[in-house]
């Protein structure tokens, strides 16, 4: 019986336990596809299964010092999906029963012939290719539950996200014609209906964006780069969005006293601006946001930015999965659409796309929290090769 008939595969690995060297070279010949050990005592199994790995042992009843009953207990402790086979001379009923009790999967009489003790072996084998497969299945069922809870809680969220910006289209499409005799009427209107615009732009755009980074089709285009002066046109743009949050914005610069890098812009912001507008849903009013700049003297050609906040911070459990797509800390019945208002929600792929591109960047990301005292994340990154002809300008 062959037990390797694809030769690619690992040989399995069988231990052999009998105070019979004859025994123990008859199990070893008629195993020949297998990886054997041998050892004459069960007092001498231990240490062989931490080394050796056995998938399935055979194993004397009775020898000098510590018989079959004992390798099965040690043998189970040590893994219960090893398979362990009892052979004896001596047929009792009773050493039956206690064998399997302790977790043998067979008890065979001597002397017996070789294709008995095959077919032994190959069920167990066949046992643990079963229980892998079921293992397998398992994992592949609960994947596949929160693959559907994930894409029913993004419908979901969707759904609200954009009902939300086409109720105000809709509405004010109703009201145009009778707003045509009042000018500021009109330009309120038309204020309303693009910001409502932009938020459905938006949502289709990180969307994309997601797509794009999950596909690996975001190419890098590195310029010589202001990072001070980005940073700083970040929370200006913001301040002007969430300054009826009484937030305190700041900005701290440290290690160098320059700040021009190479590096992709574009990417820079969208990690940056994402990280802030998440500390300020997430931090209530009078609270601060701060974010620092650092260029680490020990990783020469990287920089890093950390974005602090005084917010709600964020539970350990839920710490974990915070990048997840679609993923949002707060349970979706509480869902409110806002960028800027306190615990305001949206599709749940921002700090998505903040983990996609900084792993697109070639950067590293962390993160810390605790709760009532803040959370802050760090991002760090690294310098990106200049096109030759921008090399000059920096």
């Amino acid at each position: 019986m062959n037990f390797n008939k694809n030769t690619n595969q690992q040989r399995p690995k069988l231990l052999i336990v009998d105070d019979d060297p004859g025994v123990r070279e008859v199990c070893a010949a008629i195993f020949g596809d297998f990886e054997v050990e041998m050892v004459g005592d069960g007092c001498e199994v231990t240490p062989v299964l931490a080394r050796f790995r056995p998938q399935v042992v055979i194993t004397d009843l009775s020898m000098p010092h510590e018989g079959g009953l004992s390798v099965v207990q040690r043998v189970k402790a040590e893994d219960p999906t090893i398979e362990v086979l009892v052979i004896t001379g001596y047929g009792r009923i009773e050493d039956a029963v206690a064998a399997m009790k302790y977790g043998a999967s067979d008890f065979i009489l001597k002397p017996f012939d070789m294709e008995q003790i095959q077919l032994a072996v190959a069920r167990c084998l066949e046992r643990q290719r079963l229980v892998r497969s079921h293992a397998s299945l398992q994992d592949a069922h609960r994947e596949l539950k929160q693959l559907t809870e994930l894409k029913e809680k993004f419908l979901r969220l969707t759904s609200h996200e954009l009902r939300g910006p086409l109720t105000v289209l809709q509405g004010y499409e109703d009201l145009l014609p009778m707003l045509v005799d009042s000018p500021a009427e009109l330009l309120a209107a038309a204020d309303a209906m693009a910001l409502a615009i932009h938020n459905l732009v938006e949502i289709v755009n990180n969307i994309t964006l997601l797509q794009d980074l999950k596909q690996k089709r975001i190419p890098l285009s590195p310029r010589p780069c202001d990072l001070p002066a980005l940073f700083e046109q970040i929370l200006t743009e913001l301040h002007y969005f969430t300054g009826h949050r009484a937030h305190t914005l700041r900005f701290s610069h440290q290690g160098t006293t320059g700040g021009m890098i190479s590096g992709d812009a574009l990417r820079i912001v969208q990690i940056a601006r994402e990280l802030l507008l998440n500390a300020i849903k997430f931090t209530p009013d009078g609270g601060t946001i701060t974010l620092t700049l650092t260029f680490p003297a020990e990783q020469p050609g990287w920089f890093a930015f950390m974005v602090e906040d005084t917010g709600i911070g964020i539970p350990p459990e839920k710490l974990v999965r915070i990048f997840e797509s679609f993923y949002e800390a707060q349970e979706t019945q509480n869902h409110s659409t806002s960028r800027t208002e306190f615990k305001g929600g949206g599709v749940g792929i921002g700090l998505t796309l903040v983990n996609e591109l900084v792993h697109a960047y070639g950067g590293r990301l962390g993160i810390s929290s605790t709760l009532e005292v803040g959370t802050s994340v760090t991002v760090t990154l690294p310098e990106l090769t200049l096109p030759v002809g921008d090399r000059g300008g920096r």
